[in-house]
């Protein structure tokens, strides 16, 4: 391959929404976890592999759906731009409920008794050694003599 490859569809996609995201590519590819360079090749299709000669780059679908999450590309988007693979990669991330809410919503759910009992949990889990309540030394006092 002699001649500069064209970009292909998914990459012209992120990279005009990378323009209208006003961010750098530095900082997104920081975002999406990749090298600059990396997230360049993705986008352009190609690396150089010495000069005037190019190799074909298609980033996983795993990382070009990182990328499109980073510059607000949607997954019909990726479709569009014939990446089926990264577009369905991409939706279900964005059908993926993160699990520290799904654990606040337990959490909030949860009555007065079992949020002791899970913060006392935690807190032996992690060695401390909570003060017992006031309630809790007459109950003590009155059950052992203490």
């Amino acid at each position: 391959m002699n001649e500069r490859p064209e970009p292909p569809p998914w990459g012209a996609l992120i990279t005009a929404a990378l323009a209208s995201e006003a961010i750098s590519a530095r900082e997104a590819a920081r975002r999406a976890g990749l090298s600059e360079g990396r997230w360049r090749q993705i986008t352009a299709g190609y690396q150089v592999v010495s000069p005037g000669v190019y190799a074909q780059v298609r980033g996983p679908a795993g990382t070009l759906a990182r990328m499109a999450a980073v510059v607000g590309v949607t997954p019909d988007e990726l479709r569009s731009a014939g990446r089926d693979d990264a577009a369905t990669v991409l939706a279900a991330r964005l059908n993926r409920k993160p699990a520290d809410d799904e654990m606040l919503e337990r959490i909030k759910a949860m009555d007065a008794d079992q949020t002791r009992e899970l913060l006392a949990t935690i807190a032996v889990r992690l060695g401390i050694s909570l003060p017992a309540t006031a309630r809790e030394d007459e109950e003590n006092e009155r059950r052992y003599g203490t």
